[in-house]
């Protein structure tokens, strides 16, 4: 029978491993073999399903750790912070920045300055975020408190 930790190394890895798939690999070659357009609606659509397994992922391993540690040790855990953050950001991608930038899309954003402006910072934090939730994933795939919780349990 698998083990609660192994469980969740294994949906962290599928949720990391799509990220960093999706993100560093499909969209960039995407764009480099399609039309810009095309390219960026495609990317759109892969970013909001990454996002989506992102968020139903951080939602089952949190509940999962709320089981194992119950409340009152649950916020003793970095990666229990960690998660909380990484579905924070995730929240952030599908609740504000994509919808805001399909908005802008919709519109004649590349004939309008301040749009194409707009579309423009809100794609570069939107790069920023996703480096950040990218590496924070990276640490928690590479990494474990594993002891840490055993002593605690």
């Amino acid at each position: 029978m698998m083990s609660g930790y192994t469980g969740e190394r294994l949906l962290l890895t599928l949720w990391v491993g799509s990220l960093w798939a999706i993100g560093y690999l499909a969209v960039p070659i995407a764009f480099a073999n399609l039309d810009s357009s095309i390219a960026g609606d495609y990317a759109g659509k892969l970013f909001f399903a990454v996002n989506m397994l992102g968020i139903a992922a951080a939602v089952i391993l949190l509940i999962s750790r709320l089981f194992i540690f119950g409340f009152k040790r649950f916020h003793l855990f970095w990666r229990s912070w960690m998660l909380l953050l990484m579905l924070a950001l995730s929240l952030v991608f599908v609740g504000y920045l994509q919808p805001e930038m399909q908005a802008i899309k919709l519109l004649e954003w590349q004939t309008d300055s301040a749009l194409a402006e707009r579309f423009g910072r809100l794609h570069k934090f939107s790069e920023n975020l996703y480096l950040l939730l990218s590496l924070f994933g990276l640490m928690m795939v590479l990494t474990t408190d594993k002891r840490a919780e055993a002593d605690e349990v």
